[in-house]
């Protein structure tokens, strides 16, 4: 199978063109940051002075922690910097850091990292996460939710090829050099679309190219379209599966 390099322009160029779509059709993007914080309150209760959001897109983890936490200062950051103003209208407490987190200075004296649906496009989480570990506080939080090798795993069966997803293992051994993991889950979540077609136009509603680099032509999607159906077809219609993954850890002391 082909993995891909990860091209961080097309990550954000999908993004910006998905401001419109991303909130009404980003449903399991929307079912696995409630997950996240609802876990995060089962282990913390009270208020956070110091908090750095990575890859908050339009809001949607955003309004759910304000609506369950407080936090005296909050640094939101995602690649795509439109959406700078949808984040600081949720709250005043919110300062907005644009750019791709991978090489751009990180605040000091953190008690959480939080992050939903974001470090699968890393190019290098292993350095990332040593570098969250030096700023975070004791006793503070990494809390996080990424996806694991079947996601959108359809795509790659009828292409070859996809994004290159770390396995839950691996995500464990990652954070195992520097912090405790003290939850973590992972699930299966498949919609159902009418048709392969309707696969990809959700796949564009929500951000994402499942093929990095694919420029379609009208035979390509008709042969994805056959191959989509004679592989996946049923009576529901065709399936794209999500398997998102979830951690809550403490740095080690």
């Amino acid at each position: 199978m082909e993995h891909q390099e990860i091209n961080k322009d097309k990550v954000q160029k999908g993004f910006v063109k998905s401001i419109e779509t991303y909130r009404k059709h980003a449903i399991v993007q929307e079912a696995i940051a409630s997950r996240l914080i609802n876990e995060l309150q089962r282990h913390f209760q009270g208020k956070f002075s110091k908090v750095l959001e990575v890859g908050c897109g339009p809001g949607v983890l955003t309004e759910k922690f304000f609506s369950n936490f407080e936090s005296e200062q909050y640094f939101a950051n995602d690649i795509v910097k439109e959406y700078s103003d949808v984040l600081e209208n949720i709250n005043s407490n919110i300062k907005f850091i644009g750019g791709d987190i991978e090489n751009t200075s990180l605040p000091d004296s953190l008690d959480m990292i939080v992050s939903s649906s974001t470090f699968q496009w890393f190019t290098n989480l292993d350095i990332f996460l040593k570098r969250a570990y030096q700023v975070l506080k004791p006793d503070s939080f990494l809390v996080f939710s990424s996806f694991g090798p079947d996601n959108y795993r359809e795509i790659r069966d009828v292409e070859g090829k996809g994004l290159n997803y770390l396995s839950f293992a691996k995500h464990e051994r990652l954070l195992s050099e520097k912090f405790e993991i003290i939850w973590s889950d992972r699930e299966t979540i498949t919609r159902y679309f009418p048709t392969p077609l309707g696969v990809l136009k959700h796949m564009k509603q929500t951000g994402v190219n499942g093929i990095p680099g694919k420029a379609w032509t009208k035979s390509d999607l008709t042969r994805f379209e056959e191959d989509y159906k004679d592989l996946f077809g049923t009576e529901l219609g065709v399936p794209l599966t999500y398997q998102p993954i979830y951690f809550i850890a403490k740095p080690k002391k």
